[in-house]
């Protein structure tokens, strides 16, 4: 008997732990980033995650899916590049955007985003990047409007995303009730509201509202990273 009701406390404590487990595990599981990004402090300044965006962030298939879905909302062809952003050959992503699962892929900004630049080259040549511009930033206003204007059209549903996300991958079972019942309709109420708290962490954000103080810096990691661009801002200074 006593074995009997050890047998049924167990299975109901698994069946009260286990939906908190699968949640947690879809939902908040941070993974590392790639080895490429973390041991390079440049690379990690352009695509590494700082820890400041914890409750931001776009789904990655949603992010991927937006300039193919709404072209008509971008200022010229050519994706995220037509806003403005800086894009490394061969990368996959423009630089100030990090990549990351946190249970789910998910895509945030971070400082490189707005200290980045490009200078042209000739015609048949890449962009420079500039990692460090002093003085002078990237508009994200482009961006965030982007987004805007994106959740404020009558598309941004979960059908029509879904005939672009399955045109590069095939979610999951859970994965698709994610995105249909939760990532979709959260996210587009988010960005109408205020794209740039989906895009963005609170440090960064308050950094944006005052640049030329760090006092909004608590996080050991932005701090560092802001002390590394302020010592080679200085070093490539002629």
């Amino acid at each position: 008997m006593k074995k009997r009701v050890t047998v049924i406390l167990t299975a109901i404590v698994l069946l009260v732990l286990l939906p908190g487990i699968s949640a947690w595990w879809k939902l908040c599981r941070v993974a590392p980033q790639p080895n490429w990004i973390t041991s390079n402090q440049r690379d990690f300044y352009f695509y590494g995650s700082v820890g400041d965006d914890k409750n931001a962030g776009l789904p990655y298939w949603m992010w991927l899916a937006m300039p193919r879905l709404f072209p008509e909302h971008m200022p010229g062809p050519g994706g995220y590049a037509a806003l403005g952003m800086s894009w490394e050959e061969g990368r996959e992503m423009p630089v100030g955007f990090v990549k990351q699962r946190v249970g789910y892929i998910r895509v945030t900004g971070n400082c490189a985003l707005c200290h980045t630049k490009s200078k042209a080259n000739e015609k048949d040549e890449a962009p420079t990047i500039l990692p460090f511009t002093k003085g002078q930033t990237t508009d994200t206003q482009p961006l965030l409007a982007f987004y805007r204007n994106c959740a404020l059209d009558p598309r941004f549903n979960a059908d029509e995303f879904f005939s672009e996300i399955n045109n590069d991958t095939k979610l999951s079972l859970a994965d698709s009730l994610l995105y249909r019942y939760v990532f979709i309709p959260r996210i587009r109420k988010a960005l109408i509201d205020d794209p740039s708290a989906v895009l963005f962490g609170p440090e960064i954000r308050a950094h944006a509202l005052n640049p030329h103080s760090d006092a909004a810096l608590s996080d050991q990691r932005i701090k560092a990273l802001a002390e590394w661009m302020k010592q080679q801002s200085q070093s490539s200074t002629p």
